[in-house]
């Protein structure tokens, strides 16, 4: 799904260049969630908008779902929760993600609401919200939102920058499951938290990111566990509360 071998990124040149990620190597195969951690400035949104084309790095090499990031076809593969996803307030829950379904090529009409009812019911939005307009959601209801649209039409992979940030735990355990059933049907996942519940719920692996820099890397048990080095569980600490 997403393969990258001395990936880095700098922004301006010279001596005033500041690199936000360096030598950076990831490998994310279907059916597989992988965690991206690391406090804020470690190169963890520079890494997700290098994977979605929306950078283009300055050295390495970058594949995603078989080319080049930012092809039109891997586009259309993918569902990406931003951390502070747009609201388009005039319009009701249900019609905003039939709008990204149909943005998506979701046809006909009567399958998009389909996915529509199916995407805002794994969430956990209740029948009575999907009419509301998306002006008066909480903010729990519009990250619920949010990953409605990323997943409605079902994409081979998914890329979440903290998915559950302002929900409860109801909320997360929610989050969680409709992970899982993307894993159980192969798709392939790239989660960024600071939440230590959802990285130990959802991830099989994590990436653990410092200044740009590859810290550390493996299962989030291992690197949790007893054997790990005091700067490391530091920077864990760091990283998640819970």
């Amino acid at each position: 799904m997403i393969r990258a071998r001395g990936l880095g990124k700098a922004f301006g040149r010279g001596r005033r260049a500041v690199v936000a990620v360096a030598g950076l190597d990831l490998d994310l195969s279907s059916g597989e969630c992988l965690g991206l951690l690391g406090a804020n400035g470690s190169g963890k949104s520079t890494t997700i908008r290098l994977i979605l084309g929306l950078l283009r790095p300055t050295q390495g090499g970058l594949e995603v779902l078989g080319g080049p990031a930012g092809r039109r076809a891997a586009r259309a593969r993918t569902g990406y929760v931003p951390e502070e996803a747009r609201r388009f307030g005039r319009l009701s829950g249900l019609e905003t993600v039939t709008l990204f379904a149909a943005l998506q090529g979701v046809r006909p009409r009567r399958e998009r609401l389909r996915r529509a009812r199916e995407a805002l019911h794994l969430v956990g939005l209740p029948e009575p919200s999907h009419r509301r307009r998306v002006s008066d959601y909480s903010r729990g209801m519009a990250r619920r939102l949010a990953l409605a649209t990323a997943w409605v039409h079902r994409p081979a992979l998914l890329v979440l920058d903290e998915p559950t940030s302002g929900l409860d735990p109801l909320g997360t355990d929610e989050v969680l499951a409709l992970l899982d059933r993307h894993r159980r049907e192969g798709g392939a996942t790239v989660l960024s938290t600071h939440d230590r519940v959802t990285a130990e719920g959802a991830c099989d692996r994590a990436l653990v990111l410092r200044e740009g820099r590859l810290a550390a890397q493996g299962r989030l048990a291992d690197l949790l566990g007893g054997d790990v080095s005091p700067s490391l569980r530091g920077l864990l600490a760091e990283t998640g509360r819970g």
